[in-house]
């Protein structure tokens, strides 16, 4: 059958049942009277791009005869399938002999395969890996939803018009995807049709990725050529995400829930919602990219950061601030303890205790638990808002990457994370011998009273931009604190983390991580005494 007889443009109407499908014409009418069209060709159609990319669904029934085919299925086809955002519904056998049996099956083999799952009961959500699992009402699409015996067809059809299938993806859109130093890259099979999805208008995508970024996605900046457009072909520059479903997907809804409700629409990346999208195992964000902006770490070692810090907690994130409330049960560590590190990395220990240091990291977490001073401000935080997070245009503070975005947790945990990543970050062209650069910022975690230091800093000192960010940085911290020590324990909460961040920089970034420790460790014994 050709598959134009069933696809116009990029609408996608056509269905395929692998075993059993509808057998009677009021079975056939729940789909044709919703506009699609059951298709009657082998299951080796499946394997044909083109024809794959013309279809809506595949609905795949399992047989009483032979339960455990359908793993096999599932195996031979799913994964590609949902790459190409084609929905696949599961019928579960209604034999009685197999006795609840069958539908066992069914979810083993998505839970053996790693594939993503809908239409499982809370027993069957606890059974399958913590990658598989989503939060509950996100859309349907594109999953492996398993119908029990109750649904009929009509049922089914009903759940394929609720959840059509996206746009298919261009197979001949031309890639070029290069890293930062211009060397060519390669995408995974899975990437590379997530990228023919989000730019199927397109004839050309140039990828280019950007350095910065720890969290283990890949970040891009992207130049597409469209193949038509009313001003031409060459639309605003975008930023590209690829990384696991899950973590895209948490991303995703953070980024709708919270970022594009509550963050001025000048001082956030904006999410292109169609060109996002779900693989079986990854999955792409596309937004446009924050142009004539630099990092907050560039803009501050330069002395231009003043205004922008004042403005990331004053205007940026007022909004989320406004639903700030008084936690009376749980202390600042208690409230962040699941972000505290396992273990110091072997590359970071020695330079950690070169340094001085002598807490190992389970003395540490024991003087974090002494300070239990409430009530404590909690609200939605950033998570991770380092200075590359923090973009600065003009006198504007631009906040990026919501991965670690979390709700009812200590305000003042952003304002130590602006703080600790200027630190670790800021001073990393900084070519001073280590003993001369601490002695000159000494004097900001001398005083258990971090709102107040007794020796100024020159102006001609090279710490002297520090100074001028910390003071912006714990001026605003000062009305989110409401006990004492609460701004101090998330600040040392904060070197801790960064002094024990996995990545090996091969540079000064390393020595200020290791050094970072050493101050978490003196802001703990004062507030500890």
């Amino acid at each position: 059958m050709a598959i134009r007889e069933f696809s116009s443009g990029s609408e996608r109407r056509g269905i395929i049942c692998v075993g059993r499908g509808p057998a009677t014409d009021l079975e056939k009418r729940a789909f044709s009277d919703r506009g699609y069209k059951l298709v009657d060709v082998p299951t080796s159609c499946l394997t044909d791009t083109k024809f794959i990319g013309a279809l809506d669904s595949v609905i795949f029934t399992q047989r009483a005869a032979n339960p455990t085919r359908i793993a096999k299925e599932l195996e031979q086809y799913a994964s590609r399938l949902l790459d190409f955002d084609c929905r696949v519904y599961v019928r579960v056998a209604t034999s009685d002999v197999l006795k609840g049996y069958g539908r066992e099956i069914v979810v083993n083999a998505i839970r053996r395969l790693g594939l993503p799952a809908a239409g499982l009961s809370p027993a069957e959500r606890e059974a399958v890996t913590s990658d598989q699992r989503e939060r509950e009402g996100l859309p349907l699409a594109p999953y492996v939803y398993v119908c029990d015996v109750g649904h009929t067809w009509q049922h089914v059809a009903q759940l394929i018009s609720d959840n059509p299938a996206g746009k298919p993806p261009r197979l001949d859109l031309v890639i070029d995807v290069r890293d930062s130093n211009d060397i060519e890259l390669r995408l995974t099979v899975e990437q590379e049709l997530l990228v023919r999805r989000a730019f199927a208008d397109c004839t050309v995508v140039h990828l280019r990725q950007m350095q910065d970024g720890l969290s283990g996605v890949l970040v891009f900046r992207a130049h597409a050529e469209l193949a038509g457009g009313l001003e031409g072909r060459w639309p605003i520059l975008f930023f590209v995400k690829l990384g696991s479903r899950r973590k895209i997907s948490i991303e995703y809804a953070k980024y709708q829930e919270h970022a594009l409700l509550y963050v001025p629409f000048n001082l956030g990346p904006r999410l292109n919602l169609a060109r996002c999208g779900l693989g079986s195992h990854e999955a792409i964000i596309v937004g446009d990219f924050v142009e004539q902006a630099e990092a907050l770490k560039d803009s501050a070692s330069a002395g231009r950061a003043g205004q922008a810090i004042g403005n990331l907690f004053s205007r940026t994130l007022r909004a989320w601030h406004n639903g700030a409330r008084q936690d009376y049960d749980r202390s600042v560590f208690e409230s962040l303890s699941y972000l505290f590190p396992a273990m110091i990395p072997p590359i970071r220990e020695p330079l950690i205790r070169a340094y001085g240091a002598t807490l190992t990291l389970e003395q540490a977490r024991t003087l974090f638990g002494r300070r239990k001073s409430k009530p404590v401000l909690v609200g939605t935080i950033h998570g991770d808002l380092n200075a590359t997070n923090v973009l600065v245009r003009v006198g504007d503070a631009i906040v990026i990457d919501f991965e670690q975005l979390a709700e009812g947790m200590p305000l003042v945990y952003d304002f130590a994370c602006v703080e600790a990543g200027l630190l670790v970050d800021g001073f990393a062209d900084n070519n001073r011998e280590m003993s001369i650069w601490l002695k000159s910022i000494e004097p900001l975690y001398a005083n258990r009273n971090l709102y107040e230091w007794l020796t100024p800093c020159h102006p001609k000192d090279p710490s002297a931009w520090f100074y001028d960010c910390v003071r912006q940085i714990r001026l605003h911290a000062r009305q989110f604190e409401l006990a004492e020590d609460q701004y101090a324990t998330a600040l040392a909460l904060a070197f801790i983390k960064k002094a024990c961040n996995t990545h090996n920089f091969g540079d000064r970034r390393d020595e200020l991580r290791a050094m970072g420790f050493l101050i978490a460790e003196r802001l703990l014994n004062l507030i500890s005494t």
